[in-house]
């Protein structure tokens, strides 16, 4: 849960900027979203780095994925914390365009960030209990592309083994 704060104040933050070129009354909270954006996602990065080397088997699929998370999430946080101290020093007066292209930037990035973290959770299975998995998930069955096994019930004892454990990987 703590990954969606920064995720909603940051993009917000982003939104709120473009509006304060109408709206100048809106450049300080702006700026106030984007630093406590930050702070939440200095928090979410210090929690991820946490679950990095606690979470429960995954696929090898979702471990690639955590690296391009991790370098995204990196590149990420680190332009957002230098536009919200450059925001929060000129807090006064709306973003100057180099600015707002960079918010643009971040913004962008964080949406890939926030989808290579979707895929990790929902498609790799990092971070659920393995017991929550049915045994076939667990072990890293799948019924390949063709769908025949899922419908006949069938399978080769070799595919079967081969399949048990294929795509697992621990920390």
């Amino acid at each position: 849960m703590l990954v969606h704060f920064p995720i909603a104040l940051l993009l917000t933050g982003v939104v709120m900027e473009f509006l304060s070129r109408k709206r100048p009354t809106l450049t300080i909270p702006a700026a106030g979203l984007l630093v406590t954006g930050v702070v939440f996602g200095w928090l979410s990065a210090a929690a991820g780095l946490l679950s990095f080397y606690t979470v429960p088997a995954h696929t090898k699929q979702a471990h690639v994925l955590m690296w391009w998370h991790l370098g995204f999430a990196v590149l990420t946080l680190l332009l957002f914390t230098w536009i919200a101290v450059k925001r929060w020093k000129a807090r006064q007066v709306s973003a100057r365009h180099l600015l707002l292209l960079a918010s643009l930037c971040g913004a962008a990035l964080l949406v890939v960030t926030g989808y290579l973290g979707g895929m990790i959770v929902y498609h790799g299975g990092a971070g659920i209990q393995p017991d929550l998995l049915s045994p076939e998930i667990r072990t890293g069955h799948h019924h390949g592309d063709s769908g025949q096994e899922a419908t006949s019930g069938k399978q080769s004892g070799n595919d079967h083994e081969r399949a048990r454990g294929e795509g697992q990987h621990e920390h």
